[in-house]
């Protein structure tokens, strides 16, 4: 094993550590920078809900290491569950109504998932190899190409309990009432 496998494996687990702690962090900035309007907790919990539908459907048709998952949002790109998370994050700094807690979401998003997807990608090649190569040289990354694969494959409730969804969906409730909160104790609601 050479150093730079090690320095990227050690790279790796420090990146999957850091995603939920790095989440927090985001969520903490966003409620510090919170003055949530009306209108504002409209948009936003659209987008919010986009995102969270968007990653409860990947949940729904994703085989973790079992096979490459073409199908669903998979057909549209190849890492629906983090686009789904940027847009919860944007759903949020949106109902926020700040442009400062877009800005750190948005780059402490790119810093910690981007290398993250990377190393998860590097790890998909290694286990299944060209179909995994030929799954990425057709479907972009992270901006969403419509098709009509995206209909395809079977979509499946015990695979969005089996990935713990619903503990997703819980903290976006409890996240969208304390930015209500905040719009009231702001008196901007």
């Amino acid at each position: 094993m050479s150093s730079e496998q090690t320095f990227g494996q050690r790279l790796h687990k420090i990146l999957l550590l850091a995603r939920i702690p790095a989440s927090v962090l985001m969520g903490a900035a966003i409620l510090l920078l919170a003055r949530p309007t009306s209108t504002s907790l409209i948009l936003g919990l659209v987008v919010v809900a986009a995102g969270e539908g968007l990653r409860l459907w990947a949940s729904g048709h994703i085989h973790k290491s079992a096979e490459v998952t073409i199908t669903g949002p998979y057909a549209m790109c190849r890492h629906p569950l983090y686009l789904g998370h940027f847009l919860v994050a944007t759903g949020f700094c949106i109902s926020s109504d700040s442009m400062v807690a877009f800005i750190i979401v948005t780059v402490a998003f790119f810093i910690i998932y981007m290398p993250t997807w990377k190393n998860e990608e590097k790890n998909l090649i290694n286990l299944f190899g060209d179909t995994y190569r030929d799954f990425m040289a057709t479907t972009p990354a992270l901006l969403p190409r419509l098709n009509g694969r995206m209909f395809s494959g079977n979509f499946n409730w015990g695979l969005v309990k089996q990935h713990r969804e619903w503990n997703h969906v819980t903290a976006l409730l409890g996240g969208m009432v304390v930015m209500m909160m905040l719009g009231w104790w702001h008196g901007s609601l």
